[in-house]
């Protein structure tokens, strides 16, 4: 198994922080110090826009697309302590105009500020359905904003302050209404939708163990019937796989890791050490994988497999190291990592950079 590089999408003159891939699109979005966001299509490979119009006085943190809608749109975070929402009014991305003209904004329109974060925007992302947008801030506070299809209005209908000190993540389960955030203060909680209260959102859980900050999290892609299951990652160099206690679960005598709130879940999986220094992205593909990034400069993908207990004579599981890349963006930190289609990697780092990889597996 090997990540080979596919191809370096360059641009951004100061570190990039963040990428989203839209889901169904040939699109991928990147953020950086240099207060800019690039586009790219990623089946041309080429720049297609610069969003920037001096809307934001410091840096871009984080970029979301919005996962549904006619015609593609993303949201981004930055330290001046506001969002700003952008939409294109085409989703036709294979004329040869849009793919070389990189003088201005391509038809994508600025629709929405967003103001209320006391401090530096560190994170944002959409719900599954487009329905929520939840941000975070070195204020300590989530804020979920509901919105509609036109992204034109946006209302704040629940802030959330839970952590104890800055938020640095916020995910969205990609099919349910369950929120997870990640903090300097070494935890990550997950929230859950409140049944007969929809602007309400309860800390159901908060998992605890990691020694240092909590930098990033990600849910399984699980086909809505099993049960929840995390990755995150953190400044100790490990990353951890945790899982939701079902009913069936406690009857067999299993215990909970975490301090016991609405829900229960456990330390399923300590994936293999891999990473020598702070963990800053992991992302759970589709099918099943988990990558990982860090200020080592280290990517790595892991697969969970079956192993037969040879005491119990069961069938268990274990996460084995599929790949890892050393100095994948030379000496510079890496700062988050994102899957795409068909076993592809995107990795964005401190040298400004964007890398497109490929498991050959």
């Amino acid at each position: 198994m090997a990540l080979q590089l596919q191809h370096t999408f360059t641009g951004h003159t100061d570190k990039c922080w963040s990428i989203s891939v839209h889901k169904t699109l040939p699109l991928l979005a990147s953020v950086s110090s240099d207060k800019t966001c690039r586009i790219y299509n990623t089946n041309t490979r080429k720049l297609v826009s610069i969003l920037d119009e001096n809307t934001h006085t410091k840096t871009m943190r984080s970029v979301a697309f919005k996962p549904t809608g006619d015609f593609p749109s993303l949201a981004i975070g930055s330290f001046d302590s506001t969002i700003s929402i952008w939409g294109k009014d085409s989703d036709d991305f294979t004329d040869e105009e849009s793919m070389n003209n990189t003088n201005n904004n391509n038809e994508w329109m600025l629709l929405a500020i967003l103001e209320g974060h006391e401090n530096e925007v560190k994170c944002v992302d959409w719900s599954f359905d487009g329905t929520y947008l939840a941000s975070c801030s070195r204020d300590k506070s989530i804020w979920i904003w509901e919105t509609d299809e036109t992204n034109e209005e946006f209302e704040c209908i629940n802030v959330i302050q839970e952590h104890d000190q800055d938020v640095k993540y916020v995910d969205w389960h990609p099919a349910r209404n369950v929120l997870s955030s990640c903090s300097y203060d070494d935890t990550c909680r997950v929230y859950k939708q409140d049944e007969y209260d929809e602007d309400d959102w309860t800390c159901v859980c908060n998992l605890t163990g990691a020694q240092g900050t909590v930098w990033c999290s990600d849910f399984e892609d699980g086909d809505g019937q099993s049960s929840l299951r995390l990755v995150n990652c953190s400044d100790d160099s490990k990353v951890r796989v945790w899982k939701k206690l079902t009913g069936k679960d406690n009857e067999n005598g299993a215990l909970p890791s975490t301090l016991k709130d609405e829900e229960e879940w456990e330390l399923d999986s300590l994936l293999p050490s891999v990473h020598e220094s702070s963990v800053y992205g992991v992302a759970w593909s589709s099918n099943g994988l988990i990558a990982s990034c860090g200020s080592d400069g280290k990517i790595a993908v892991y697969k969970e497999q079956a192993k037969l207990n040879s005491y119990s004579n069961k069938q268990e599981s274990e996460w084995v190291v599929l790949a890892t890349v050393s100095l994948a963006h030379g000496v510079y930190e890496i700062n988050c990592v994102k899957w795409g289609a068909d076993n592809q990697l995107f990795t964005a780092g401190d040298d400004g950079n964007v890398k497109l990889w490929k498991l050959d597996i």
